[in-house]
């Protein structure tokens, strides 16, 4: 059985039967008679990088064959009491039909803002349902064997780095150019960045007619607004300007409902910028054939991550002597503690595990923070209580257990993957919340080809002390303009968190007792009140309680769509 609030219907061929969303299969295969060539591992890998929306279903060689886009993982499962295999694109939608209850420890373990998103935030925030790991999809046997296959690995380093530039934009023109035939009404973010810069910068050469939309800045040292000014300028288009993500944010909201009454599978940990969401659905002239641009996943696949130097050190081996000593330079690193992160080869799971046995006072081992370690430390909030701190030490315990290990030998490699999975979470979020006003929200640098090609280009390329995102810039030379890359830094957006923070901190300290995460036993709401009333507000605890704000909202939102649904 699938379940699903999306249509999905059955295309046949000589051999095989494949389900998948109505508008997926059309969009994507001409014809039917293109599978009939392929083999099933061949037509498995074809469905994945081609379908964006929804879960598919191969029937083949007696078999059945379950999974969605590439990097989503929201396909979710259950085997019923009558052993029925049940699947669907959705763990919510999954959950409620089946009427099964929230799990109080996977709320516990959302509610810890610097838990790795891998392998622990993918986890189902319902009881007893599956959901899949990033990479792997279902088969199911005829005997009723159910298994998990892995079906992606990231790509090797490549030595020439100019084919792949060349690759990366053609890909790009590509995806925008059937774009503009697709869509009638385009627009995009212009965030005054260099990703969102670089799309429209592509799609106005290609001679697009596209809206702009920009969120001011609420601070005069955030640049990004005077950024948006000059593109716009140079593109000679103008933009519409929205109220500051400081000013329309909702992410200390815990009494109002999701757009269009949808509930997400999870929290929403982009809360700050879901009035500007709002904002750009509700400008829609043609919703239903409107995509929005974003830039998202051009961070991950342009910048160094925060291992980078690891990185460099080990694909470097013949300069790995000067580039450790640079390291150590560059970060005011003392040699003997710089060189000892650098050799480190502490195993994945061996690291979390420590950062968790630390994290919960298992382990009292003084060891000093890296940012070449594959993840930061690990930080409970104060006022999770004592049950649910031993249950959610069990559940993290067993989940890394049964992870086959890193998302890449690599750690820098990692962290990109890593943080690209939550960015498809995100595109699948805006996707699901908002498909009611029937525009498709589009990030091309989540496309499965960019990011092969992105992640076959050695660690070094991503450093240049005169460009920002020097590989994007290679990628795109002779599209947009030079002097976009040249920007140092990035805006700073902690105005506007601060004051939010602080009015929600005035106006929630006389309810907090009534919060449903207080009532379930999960958060102790006089630790909580102590640690709010302190008049410093250090910024771990502006993302902890923005965090609980994310996951109580949430959770008033779950409770009444499962009173409704029993009605």
């Amino acid at each position: 059985m699938l379940l699903s609030h999306y249509e999905y219907v059955k295309h046949a061929g000589n051999d095989f039967e494949i389900y998948c969303v109505t508008t997926e299969f059309s969009k994507n295969f001409c014809t039917e008679r293109k599978f009939e060539l392929l083999e099933t591992s061949e037509m498995i890998v074809e469905l994945q990088e081609n379908i964006s929306l929804g879960i598919f279903v191969l029937v083949a060689e007696e078999s059945l064959f379950i999974g969605g886009p590439l990097f989503d993982t929201s396909l979710s499962w259950i085997i019923s009491n009558d052993e029925e295999l049940i699947v669907s694109d959705s763990s919510t939608d999954l959950a409620l039909f089946l009427d099964l209850p929230i799990s109080k420890t996977a709320l516990a373990l959302n509610l810890i803002h610097s838990l790795p998103y891998y392998p622990f935030q993918t986890l189902s925030l319902w009881e007893n349902v599956n959901t899949i790991q990033p990479f792997h999809i279902l088969k199911y046997s005829a005997d009723k064997k159910l298994e998990a296959i892995q079906v992606w690995s990231p790509p090797a380093l490549v030595k020439e780095v100019e084919p792949i530039y060349l690759k990366i934009r053609e890909r790009l023109l590509k995806i925008l150019s059937q774009n503009i035939v697709d869509y009638s009404e385009l627009s995009a973010d212009l965030s005054g960045g260099i990703d969102s810069a670089t799309i429209i910068y592509i799609l106005k050469a290609l001679h697009a007619d596209i809206k702009l939309y920009h969120a001011e800045a609420d601070s005069k040292w955030n640049s990004d607004s005077k950024w948006a000014k000059l593109i716009s300028n140079d593109l000679n288009t103008s933009f519409t300007s929205f109220p500051s993500l400081g000013s329309s944010g909702k992410n200390f909201k815990i009494d109002i409902e999701y757009s269009n009454s949808t509930l997400p599978d999870s929290p929403l940990l982009w809360a700050d910028t879901e009035g500007y969401v709002e904002s750009i659905a509700e400008s829609a002239e043609k919703p239903a054939h409107t995509t929005h641009f974003t830039g998202l996943g051009g961070d991950e696949l342009f910048t160094p991550m925060p291992s980078n130097a690891w990185s460099l050190v080990r694909q470097n081996k013949l300069r790995s002597v000067d580039l450790g000593l640079r390291y150590c330079l560059l970060s005011r690193t003392p040699i003997s503690i710089g060189i000892s992160e650098l050799i480190n080869n502490v195993s994945f799971k061996d690291a979390l595990q420590l950062e968790i046995d630390r994290a919960f006072g298992y382990d009292n081992t003084s060891i000093t923070d890296s940012t070449l370690n594959w993840c930061g430390p690990i930080i409970i909030p104060n006022w999770l209580t004592e049950p649910y701190r031993k249950s959610s030490y069990k559940v993290l315990t067993n989940a890394l257990h049964d992870t086959t290990g890193a998302l890449d030998i690599d750690r820098s490699r990692h962290q990109i993957i890593e943080s690209l999975l939550f960015q498809r979470r995100l595109v699948n979020q805006l996707n699901k919340i908002y498909e009611t006003n029937g525009i498709a929200w589009q990030a091309p640098f989540l496309d499965i080809e960019i990011i092969n090609h992105s992640l076959s280009i050695p660690a070094r390329y991503k450093q240049d002390p005169n460009l920002t995102k020097p590989i994007l810039y290679n990628a795109t030379k002779g599209l947009v303009a030079k002097n976009i890359f040249t920007r140092g830094f990035k805006g700073d957006y902690s105005t506007g968190l601060y004051k939010s923070y602080k009015e929600a901190v005035k106006g929630y300290t006389q309810q907090i007792k009534k919060f449903k995460l207080v009532e379930w036993g999960i958060v102790d709401a006089d630790i909580l009140i102590s640690e709010l009333s302190m008049p410093t507000a250090l910024h771990s605890r502006i993302e902890s309680f923005e965090r609980l704000a994310a996951v109580e909202r949430w959770l008033r939102v779950a409770m009444k769509k499962i009173e409704t649904s029993n009605e």
